[in-house]
């Protein structure tokens, strides 16, 4: 990082009045230092205490429960990589980058992808699928602005940011019954329909039927850790003009891999063995994606979701091969694949299909 772009840095969060990492962290040292030294003081006494009265010995126990309390709402507040004050600097930090990208670069002059990615910004999408969501409909335009959000969590996934700051309704879907109240309660009035159901493959057009998302819509997202290749396969209730897919990047750039279809399929079940035991492979999804009449356009910087426009949607914009676009496309995964094999877990190879 260079001397002016971190002297800017600096100076915007000033601006902003969001301390830097290094105060931060100065804190976060000073406040434990004084949580511990007041800790050990009330051990100390507890074990002088000795014989005194057990009301005596409660009231020492119970500040010593509030201390240690303490220190583990420092540790959730200043501590953590993706909530309290230090996941809310990166999500400023990400959007002083996009500000300064605006700032400095004719967006409009790049060629693609780079005028797509110079528009990314972080609001309620996973990483900065916001900006360039809007980048993509901006350049291709929108008919009825209706969505379809599969795996929605509790800020409505990809089209979160669609729903409460540009006016698009559709339908948020998550496994969890609390997830969806929770978005219920966010979206609803936004005139967005939520459901907490288990999406298979049996389900899904029933639930876009029901509510009334047949037909052409401009956006559907789907993240469910599982069998989102399968799910997208048998989806044919709705005709999104954009398509975002999240794919297991684990799974390399050139093999098209899935894991089996099974309704019940919970990506937790196989976490002692792995934690990348889940979803498609990027080829898996480019292949699939060809057969449904889309092409694979662009996957944001941080490797997790990838864009697909359906083939009549910005003729103009190209399709682009798995293995350039995977976030590693040297990647050899066949560890992993060896890895389940071993375990006895299972892959449906595509390419041995064909």
């Amino acid at each position: 990082m260079t001397g002016w772009y971190r002297r800017l840095r600096a100076w915007v969060l000033r601006v902003l009045g969001v301390p830097s990492r290094h105060d931060i962290a100065d804190l976060q040292k000073e406040l434990r230092a004084d949580l511990q030294t007041e800790l050990r003081r009330l051990n100390r006494q507890l074990v002088r205490a000795g014989e005194e009265s057990e009301r005596e010995l409660r009231k020492i126990k119970s500040a010593i429960r509030v201390m240690t309390e303490g220190l583990d709402r420092v540790d959730a507040k200043l501590g953590t990589n993706t909530r309290g004050i230090d996941g809310r600097l990166r999500h400023v930090e990400r959007n002083v980058h996009s500000l300064v990208r605006r700032g400095y670069l004719d967006q409009s002059a790049l060629p693609f992808p780079h005028n797509i990615l110079s528009q990314r910004f972080h609001e309620l999408s996973q990483n900065e699928e916001d900006g360039i969501t809007l980048a993509f409909i901006r350049q291709v335009g929108e008919s009825n602005r209706r969505f379809v959000e599969i795996g929605a969590g509790v800020n409505g996934g990809n089209t979160g940011f669609l729903a409460e700051s540009c006016g698009w309704t559709g339908l948020m879907v998550d496994g969890s019954p609390a997830r969806a109240d929770r978005l219920h309660a966010r979206f609803a009035q936004y005139g967005v329909q939520t459901r907490g159901a288990w999406i298979t493959t049996d389900n899904v057009n029933q639930l876009v039927s029901d509510s009334e998302l047949t037909g052409e819509i401009d956006l559907l997202s789907l993240d469910i850790d599982g069998n989102d290749y399968w799910v997208w396969q048998r989806l044919d209730a709705c005709s999104p003009r954009i398509v975002i897919l999240e794919f297991n990047a684990a799974f390399g750039p050139e093999r098209a891999v899935t894991v089996p279809y099974d309704p019940a399929f919970d990506r937790g079940t196989f976490a002692t063995v792995t934690r990348q035991y889940y979803g498609a492979s990027l080829a898996a999804f480019e292949r699939l994606g060809r057969e449904k009449g889309y092409r694979l356009v662009l996957v944001e910087p941080r490797g997790v979701n990838a864009y697909f426009l359906r083939d009549d949607v910005g003729p103009d914009l190209p399709a682009l091969p798995a293995a350039t676009l995977h976030p590693d496309p040297t990647m050899d995964a066949q560890p992993l694949f060896d890895l389940l094999a071993k375990a006895g877990l299972s892959l449906v190879d595509l390419d041995a299909r064909a």
